[in-house]
């Protein structure tokens, strides 16, 4: 009967090795999106905007206007300025950006943004209101930092316009109740979820974008680039359309195309980028060069690859404190004198090459740099960035970065015989470790009991001999 408690004994004890490993691993993890979110510019309050903010040009008479909705917890970066682009292309659309306040929006993993007008400037009519409105996804969706957001797009909803989301900016859209009896898509990582808390909405996967009445949602990230075409076609006209496809170069994309793409799911291939989001220490810091008339997706693509990789920190870097990209937003950059931190290299996408300030900054702290596309690249700023990473960390992190922005992977050319055995060996000494954490309530007793006893021995007194004077009587 006593080998019952002994055996419950061991089992406590291997359920304490156990927790206490586990405890170490998750507080592994919550460390590392502690400095993920760090590096992606998320918590930080909203500073000043540097200089004067923009003012909301006044579209030409005959224009679409088109808002794209900056949120206040953060914005994705691509979902904001791939779509700008494609509709600032054609001057049948004017584009500007809104948020709840004239202050700089965080976009994630890249730099932050001066928004040209307000809610409450559309509302009471000192900026024009939008024909068109564009929902990036936003950090925190349903929480109360979006809140003025949601009610905002509440009421324009309600004026009839058209509302493009893209990727997860469906979820803001649900949240806000206007994609209620309608169908939609979103990132392909959120559809199971969403068809179970947001029932009232047709969710569809594998679709690179979805049409009901007014509302247009996208798949993930680079999907919004066809979503925005979409509607350029169908209230600009093919010939638009076509035209300023054919200028951003999406790969495969027609005006007739099919909207098909593959349905994706996590699988043991995405584990380079699993790593580097769970360890994200000693990862190199690379420098993104901006420069004014920088295009937008030119601009934001290095941004969207390295953050969503997770292969390196980004840090925009520009010989000015805010640059004002081809289209006119205003990108809040770090100048030299800010004091840039350590760099692995620069990146200089689209027209950052050819500017002499950055060239001769890095030149003169033998820096290395490399010009997104190159000059004899033929694909798009996508295409560069992710080649690029896949020279740097590998073609499995690239196919899988790419999986996880919806971006066609045909055309990329990607190098095979690179490695990042940074995250590799990082996740061996994060499991040794949490093994040794677990193991040392059981070194610590195999130690006691095996130490000498500290305590004296209790002995006998020894028996006093009986003098030969003690046995007279």
């Amino acid at each position: 009967m006593r080998k019952y408690p002994r055996t419950l004994h061991r089992l406590g004890h291997a359920a304490l090795a156990v927790a206490l490993a586990g405890a170490a691993l998750a507080s592994v993890l919550l460390a590392g999106t502690a400095v993920i979110r760090h590096d992606l510019g998320l918590g930080s309050a909203n500073a000043s905007p540097v200089g004067p903010a923009p003012n909301a040009p006044k579209p030409a008479a005959g224009t679409i206007h088109v808002a794209i909705v900056l949120g206040r917890s953060g914005t994705e970066a691509a979902d904001a300025l791939a779509p700008y682009e494609v509709f600032a292309r054609s001057p049948k659309f004017a584009v500007t950006t809104v948020a709840e306040a004239r202050l700089p929006v965080q976009l994630v993993g890249g730099p932050a943004v001066v928004p040209t007008s307000t809610f409450a400037e559309v509302d009471s009519g000192t900026t024009p209101a939008p024909d068109l409105l564009v929902v990036p996804a936003v950090e925190d969706p349903t929480g109360d930092s979006e809140a003025a957001t949601r009610s905002w797009i509440v009421r324009q909803s309600a004026q009839g316009i058209h509302i493009l989301g893209i990727c997860a900016g469906s979820v803001l859209l649900a949240e806000a109740g206007v994609l209620d009896g309608h169908r939609a898509t979103s990132h392909w990582s959120r559809i199971g979820s969403l068809q179970k808390s947001r029932p009232g909405v047709q969710w569809i996967g594998g679709q690179r974008f979805v049409q009901d009445g007014p509302m247009t949602t996208t798949a993930g990230v680079t999907s919004g680039i066809p979503g925005a075409l979409q509607l350029i076609h169908d209230l600009a006209g093919p010939a638009e359309a076509a035209r300023v496809g054919a200028e951003v170069g999406y790969p495969g994309w027609s005006p007739t195309g099919s909207t098909a793409i593959t349905e994706q799911a996590f699988s043991a291939s995405d584990a380079p980028v699993a790593l580097n989001a769970a360890l994200p220490w000693f990862r190199p810091t690379v420098g993104v060069g901006l420069t004014d008339g920088i295009g937008e997706i030119d601009a934001v693509a290095p941004f969207e690859v390295y953050a969503v990789s997770g292969a390196a920190r980004t840090v925009a870097v520009a010989a000015t404190p805010s640059v004002t990209t081809r289209h006119g937003m205003v990108l809040l950059t770090a100048p030299p004198s800010t004091g840039w931190p350590a760099m692995e290299r620069l990146i200089l996408p689209g027209s950052a090459a050819d500017d002499p300030r950055l060239t001769t900054w890095a030149a003169q702290r033998a820096l290395s740099t490399t010009a997104l596309p190159a000059p004899s690249h033929p694909g798009t700023a996508f295409d560069a960035a992710l080649e690029d990473l896949s020279r740097r960390a590998g073609s499995a992190a690239a196919t899988s970065t790419a999986k996880f922005i919806d971006y066609p992977t045909a055309q990329l050319r990607l190098h095979t015989d690179t490695t990042d055995t940074r995250s590799l060996w990082l996740s061996a000494l994060a499991v040794a470790a949490a093994v040794g954490i677990g193991a040392l309530p059981g070194l610590i007793r195999s130690a006691i009991r095996k130490a000498p006893s500290t305590t004296p021995a209790t002995a006998s007194a020894p028996r006093r001999a009986a003098s030969p004077e003690g046995n007279m009587s």
